[in-house]
C-alpha cells in the first residue's frame, strides 16, 4: 500500500544542504583508562581541542576516530559532537591500531584537503 503525500525530508526548504568544508582536520583518540600511564590523558585531550579551536582561523570540519577509549573519554567526545564542534565522530568497538584508524580516516575524509594530527598536539596560531 503506497503512502499518501511526499516524504517530509524531500519537501523543498525543510532540509539544509550538506555544507562540507574544503578542509577536514582529522585525529585518532586512544585513551583506554584514566589511570596509570593515561592518568592525565583526558586533560591533554582537552588541551588538544581547546588549542585546535583557538588557533585555527580557516573553516574546517573535524573528523575524530576513537580507537576504543574508555567511557569517560567517549562521553567527552560525544559532548563535543552534540555541541557541533566535531562533525564526524567514529566510536570503534575494537582498537584498529594507529595505521588501521589512519587508513579509515584518510579514505573517508570528505574534505578537498585533509590535515592529520595526533591527539596530544598543542596547536599554535597559524598552524594551518
Amino acid at each position: 500500500m503506497p503512502r499518501v503525500g511526499r516524504h517530509p525530508l524531500k519537501v523543498k526548504g525543510l532540509v539544509d544542504e550538506v555544507r562540507q568544508q574544503r578542509i577536514t582536520v582529522t585525529t585518532i583518540v586512544y585513551i583506554p583508562a584514566l589511570e596509570g600511564y593515561w592518568a592525565q590523558s583526558l586533560d591533554v585531550l582537552k588541551l588538544f581541542f581547546d588549542s585546535l579551536f583557538a588557533s585555527t582561523d580557516l573553516p574546517f570540519d573535524l573528523m575524530v576516530f576513537d580507537n576504543n577509549s574508555c567511557a569517560e573519554v567517549q562521553d567527552y567526545l560525544l559532548g563535543l559532537r552534540r555541541e557541533g564542534r566535531i562533525q564526524y565522530l567514529t566510536l570503534c568497538e575494537y582498537n584498529l591500531r594507529k595505521l588501521g584508524a589512519l587508513n579509515y580516516l584518510l579514505s573517508t575524509a570528505p574534505g578537498e584537503f585533509v590535515a592529520y594530527a595526533d591527539s596530544d598536539v598543542f596547536f599554535l596560531p597559524g598552524w594551518l
